[in-house]
């Protein structure tokens, strides 16, 4: 391999090393060739990172697949007991002479090998035990008594059911949320550039654009969705997730489990396996859900974005002068009909009916309601 200075972002020149190095170490490389790889292996853990992700995309990954139970600890227990000479085999009755290392690594590459994974181990084992760099979290809770709505930065909309717990953490490249306990209804809002992630104890949740529900209240995990999609998945170890996300600010390729769309639910074990999937009953998914919706003084498009957590076609306000507009009631919250009522007859309001969504829109120019 050639060595190069590129002079684009340092991250993006680790990458293409080790996709370079990847290449020449497929090819019986000479010893020379090892001992070079070998020294840029040394110079950082975030070499040795990336290199392993490089492989993953090759899905020569038979090796971290093994490791993927591993803790951080038992890696660097590991990688601390290996030894660090490897005796050389003779025969019986042969004096023992000293071999350079060159020479056993040209001579016996499977040493080679064996040297190279405990460096492996040992550099892993360095970077994942430094400070955590997680994204700082923020913790909500719901009383025992009362459904407790949050609206996040991203215009994200959560309820929980009384006594749950989210966990939501969010920085300039992802979105996660992490459901501890109970039930949540999910309303995400449109980032392109920061993928959502909902994990629920094993499993993760990926919205592909949706409203859904989560229920964590026995051992399975139970996904609906109201409507869009959603794919579940087993995400990789928790060390190895977050190695990769340090470098990339992508998690670990997630093992599909199910994806489903609307009017459609599945149940998976706590040992990530697929239960059940079938046809959700939007009217039952989330019964905890109040059975009235109250609001005071409130933007129009707040109050129908409320409907979505009941029903399979959502409610969307495109005309911004309507999705301004402060309004107050109250309405049955499984009769989104009254509610696109109400709104049509409003004056200069017209409801498109699409067969995925309801659309508010501006019957005339730019006017005041």
């Amino acid at each position: 391999m050639n060595d190069r200075h590129p002079a684009h972002h340092p991250s993006r020149r680790i990458t293409e090393e080790a996709a370079g190095w990847y290449l020449d170490m497929r090819e019986n490389p000479g010893a020379h060739a090892r001992e070079r790889f070998l020294a840029w292996l040394r110079r950082s853990p975030q070499h040795v990172a990336e290199y392993l992700a490089i492989a993953q995309l090759h899905g020569d990954m038979r090796a971290v697949a093994a490791m993927d139970g591993t803790s951080p600890d038992d890696l660097r227990t590991l990688a601390a007991t290996e030894p660090s000479v490897v005796p050389l085999r003779r025969d019986q009755g042969e004096r023992p002479r000293e071999v350079s290392a060159r020479q056993a690594r040209r001579s016996h590459p499977g040493r080679w090998a064996a040297a190279a994974s405990i460096l492996l181990l040992g550099a892993m084992a360095w970077f994942l035990g430094r400070p955590s760099a997680d994204m700082p979290g923020v913790r909500y809770v719901a009383t025992a008594d009362g459904v407790r709505i949050v609206t996040l930065a991203d215009d994200t909309r959560i309820q929980l059911s009384p006594g749950s717990i989210v966990d939501v953490r969010f920085d300039h490249r992802s979105r996660r949320i992490e459901l501890v306990s109970g039930d949540a209804s999910f309303d995400v809002g449109t980032d392109a550039t920061r993928p959502m992630q909902v994990d629920a104890g094993g499993q993760r949740i990926e919205d592909i654009g949706t409203v859904f529900d989560v229920s964590r209240r026995s051992g399975d995990i139970e996904v609906s969705v109201i409507s869009g999609r959603v794919a579940i998945s087993n995400p990789a170890a928790r060390w190895l997730d977050r190695a990769r996300l340090r470098l990339t600010g992508r998690g670990w390729p997630a093992e599909r489990v199910a994806e489903i769309g609307g009017g459609e639910t599945a149940r998976v074990s706590t040992e990530g396996r697929l239960i059940g999937r079938g046809k959700a009953d939007v009217a039952t998914v989330a019964a905890w859900l109040p059975a009235e919706i109250r609001f005071h003084d409130s933007r129009v498009a707040d109050v129908a974005r409320r409907f979505n957590a009941y029903t399979a076609t959502p409610l969307s306000v495109d005309d911004p002068v309507l999705a301004e507009k402060r309004i107050s009631g109250a309405f049955h919250a499984r009769d989104p009909e009254a509610f696109v009522s109400y709104l049509g007859s409003l004056p200069h309001v017209r409801v498109v009916r699409e067969p995925k969504r309801i659309r508010f829109t501006s019957a005339s120019g730019s006017r005041r309601l």
